[in-house]
């Protein structure tokens, strides 16, 4: 057994001690096709929740950078640590460099797919759409750094164009469920899908199918008993980072160009 997936079960046990088990709770029985769930992130709360306790064989959209060790230095400098809004850079940079030892092996065992922000994200979309079609769903935090309430994030809307390409494979009209993950209630929220019409311009679908998804999100967190919301992006993110809040493929590529 190599060292690296022992090294993963380690850890999987470990946060399983810090996450008390999470119910899944539907607002109605979900499709026994694969599908989509497009949920909160809440810092690293979100991917925690749906790698320990979601209960449907899934596979997991995951930033690229992180995934490799040289890449994930400076993913961790910037994503993990937001380390130009910090003092002691050389501190952060150590510690970024310990992170990108860290991390690959814990995503590459977590049924997870990367996802690239230049030509590449055709690799994603290929991935994506035989992991659909091999009956495994998806699950994505699409969130983008641009605010829209206390609880989730406008949408990133390019995860949309797998419909498109999961029909043309498949003759079958994917789903996009909105899920809210909170850890105080212990619960994955998944509330009612939204179903994409291979009838209508997918341009004209996208904007409707991420608006749905969001303000559910939303709608789904405000049911739950009262909790503290964790956001996507802490404060500290907007002090360092705050002009790409609108341009989060400036973000990623500023992270990729290996900038400090």
């Amino acid at each position: 057994m190599k060292a690296s997936y022992i090294y993963y079960k380690c850890i999987r046990g470990i946060l399983h001690l810090f996450y008390p088990h999470a119910d899944n709770v539907y607002e109605e029985a979900p499709a026994e096709e694969p599908a989509v769930f497009v949920c909160n992130h809440s810092a690293i709360i979100g991917p925690v929740m749906m790698t320990l306790n979601f209960e449907r064989k899934h596979q997991t959209w995951t930033i690229s950078y992180a995934m490799d060790s040289k890449t994930a230095v400076n993913y961790a400098y910037h994503d993990v640590f937001f380390s130009r809004s910090r003092k002691c850079k050389w501190f952060w940079r150590m510690l970024s460099h310990v992170i990108a030892k860290m991390l690959p092996p814990l995503l590459i065992y977590s049924d997870t797919i990367p996802v690239y922000h230049d030509k590449n994200i055709i690799k994603t979309f290929k991935q994506s759409v035989k992991a659909l079609t091999d009956g495994d769903d998806l699950v994505i935090f699409a969130e983008s750094p641009k605010r829209y309430s206390e609880y989730v994030s406008e949408l990133q809307p390019g995860f949309i164009d797998l419909a498109r390409l999961y029909y043309r494979k498949t003759k079958k009209a994917l789903k996009f469920y909105p899920v809210y993950l909170e850890k105080k209630n212990a619960i994955i929220s998944v509330g009612k899908p939204i179903t994409y019409d291979p009838e209508i311009p997918l341009d004209t679908q996208r904007d409707k199918i991420a608006t749905y998804l969001r303000d559910n999100i939303d709608r789904l967190a405000r049911a739950l008993p009262k909790h503290k919301p964790v956001p996507f992006l802490t404060d500290r993110w907007y002090e360092g980072y705050g002009e790409y809040e609108n341009d989060v493929y400036g973000y990623w590529n500023m992270i990729g160009s290996g900038e400090r």
